[in-house]
């Protein structure tokens, strides 16, 4: 069954279930393998294409890019190729949030849109659109980067994770969980805590459930694999580790590795902006799905710098028609490698992506809490899925969560609007963190700007606890 599994599921359930979500994923997925070893001429006519037809689209129906072009005199003819991209002034957050109504495509509604909200992992939580097009070629270019592993679609997969990989479970079946349960055969479990009985818990699942790859946090699976090492317990180990959404720090990937007996491959993604990377077997660096993004790693001007330079990361989603993201600015920082990969694709490579470096917390019963989990906890109930919870989250400009040497908690929060500030509507924030940090004080303090950390740089979270 597990041979003919995936077989079945290409030629039966996968169809059935793009019928269920009207997605695409397969015909994106066969266009992404053709183009795979593209050339880099034949790449960059490729994203030329797109770029341009964007521009023209987003002038026609999209009235926040139709003022900035007739403001900063532009036409779509004048976007024909990615150079031309450097004529449109940077998209950020505070713009999108000013803009949003207007950032939405009048023709939005023959298409099949989700709302969405960013988990906020550099300290400022954003909400969009995304459609069917855009989610399509998000899952086409982890499939892609799963058959350079040996991983087919429909081989068990057992994830760690918090809401964002992981999602909230729901009393009756959704249409995501047919596909995540179904089709992916994606067994999840959302790790808020790490205590023994929990860890047990997830590693018995494990067990029995015996995956062929194991997929996420670097520091949930690093606590993972440490517990495991710890007791000493038998492991069966996976085709691969597939790691997203925080740094892969050296230590975490020699450890996972170590102790799973598994190549460890590492990717950076992200829904607003449409970034899609992903290591090959050479693991070199990030190599970004150049079909689905434009990348650019430009300055605080917004001009691009040169090759090899560390810059602020700015994408353009040639995905998203509902939502155009046209060189917005990510939050984190990165720079494009000199050199291409000796594996022969001639995709841009990223380096070490800076911005999402997470540093792990520890509950004062020694346990550590990833920090990808730690904005999730801004929203009530932990579900981040709900749109009147997304709203609430949203009235949140911007977080910084600091663990002292004690191990309590202080929360800064940096509102929208002085209204906003309302300790009794957001004590449910306190809530959620005692129950993960047992017997710490944690503390809400409503500020005009966030402070920077004793190093002078800025940082969601920090702590300066270190259990015994």
């Amino acid at each position: 069954m597990e041979t003919i599994y995936p077989y079945i599921n290409k030629k039966l359930l996968f169809p059935l279930c793009e019928t269920l979500y009207r997605s695409n994923i397969m015909s994106c997925y066969r266009q992404l393998v053709e183009s795979d070893m593209y050339d880099e001429k034949t790449l960059q006519e490729l994203q030329n294409r797109r770029i341009h037809s964007l521009a023209k689209h987003c002038y026609e129906n999209v009235k926040y890019y139709r003022d900035l072009f007739k403001r900063i005199k532009l036409t779509p003819d004048d976007i024909r190729k990615s150079e031309d991209l450097a004529k449109v002034p940077i998209l950020t957050k505070q713009i999108i949030r000013e803009n949003y109504d207007s950032l939405i495509s009048r023709d939005y509604r023959k298409r099949h849109v989700k709302y969405h909200s960013t988990g906020g992992s550099t300290g400022e939580p954003l909400r969009y659109l995304a459609d069917s097009d855009t989610w399509s070629m998000a899952w086409a270019s982890s499939f892609r980067a799963w058959k350079w592993y040996g991983l087919k679609v429909g081989e068990k997969i057992f994830t760690l994770a918090g809401s964002s990989l992981v999602g909230k479970k729901h009393d009756s079946l959704t249409r995501k969980d047919v596909f995540e349960r179904v089709l992916m055969r994606n067994k999840k479990h959302n790790v808020f805590l790490f205590g023994d009985t929990e860890m047990m818990s997830h590693y018995e699942s494990y067990l029995g459930y015996h995956p062929s790859a194991i997929r996420g946090y670097p520091s949930i699976l690093y606590a993972f694999a440490c517990f495991i090492e710890k007791n000493k317990l038998p492991v069966i180990s996976p085709k691969v580790v597939l790691t997203t959404g925080e740094i892969l720090l050296p230590m975490y990937r020699e450890t996972i590795e170590r102790v799973f007996l598994a190549p460890v491959y590492d990717s950076y993604g992200a829904g607003d902006g449409g970034i899609a990377s992903h290591e090959c077997l050479k693991k070199n660096g990030l190599h970004v799905t150049e079909e689905r993004c434009y990348i650019e790693i430009c300055n605080t001007n917004g001009t691009p710098v040169p090759v090899g330079d560390h810059g602020h990361v700015i994408s353009t989603d040639l995905y998203n028609y509902t939502f155009p993201f046209i060189r917005y600015q990510v939050g984190d920082v990165s720079y494009i490698k000199k050199e291409k990969c000796s594996c022969g694709r001639q995709s841009k490579l990223l380096g070490e992506i800076l911005g999402r470096s997470g540093k792990l917390l520890y509950t004062k019963a020694k346990y550590p809490v990833s920090p990808t989990i730690l904005p999730i906890m801004l929203y009530p109930d932990l579900d981040y899925h709900k749109l009147e919870n997304q709203l609430l989250y949203n009235n949140i400009d911007k977080f910084q969560i600091l663990q002292d040497a004690r191990g309590d908690l202080i929360i800064y929060l940096k509102m929208k609007s002085s209204k906003h500030e309302d300790p009794v509507l957001y004590s449910y924030i306190v809530n959620n963190y005692e129950e993960i940090f047992t017997n710490s004080c944690v503390d809400i303090q409503f500020v005009a700007d966030i402070p920077l950390l004793p190093s002078g740089k800025e940082s969601y979270v920090w702590s300066d606890f270190v259990p015994d």
